[in-house]
């Protein structure tokens, strides 16, 4: 988009749109969904998470407070996100669920799961996991969303 005259007044717009109640609950249910399919995803990979040679990989990130904070903040970023594109998806329910699912599902494997599987040396089915346990929470998310934002 190039910035133009009317450039902050189309930025202002939508912001002014957000129902700041509405985001913060979605994100705290982001935030429940996640919790929930990360700790089963864990246990279900914990041999991985075990294995010395993996131990440098795993850094302060995962301290529950610092992670519920990171995401909780996600949770804020895709309800942003919906509110900026929502009038370029479907009405229908279903369809406006599974278009933002499949948005925010094709950009978590792009930007993702494709760069870690190059630059990381993590084993693939840990990644593969993660991958399963991110449209789960994604899918999930989306739904949310679209029942609490209108």
């Amino acid at each position: 988009m190039l910035i133009t005259p009317e450039w902050p007044k189309c930025t202002i717009k939508w912001i002014k749109e957000v129902k700041w109640k509405k985001l913060f609950l979605y994100s705290l249910i982001y935030l429940a969904f996640a919790s929930i399919v990360h700790k089963i995803e864990t246990v279900l990979t914990m041999k991985y998470y075990l294995m010395p040679q993996y131990f440098g990989a795993w850094n302060q990130s995962m301290i529950p407070i610092k992670s519920f904070t990171f995401t909780f903040t996600i949770g804020l970023s895709i309800g942003l996100i919906y509110y900026y594109i929502r009038n370029f998806l479907p009405k229908q329910f279903w369809h406006r669920v599974t278009f933002f699912a499949d948005l925010m599902i094709g950009a978590s494997f792009i930007f993702f799961t494709l760069p870690a599987y190059i630059i990381f040396n993590i084993p693939f089915q840990l990644l593969l996991s993660w991958f399963i346990s991110s449209f789960i929470i994604l899918f999930l998310a989306s739904l949310a969303l679209v029942k609490i934002i209108k």
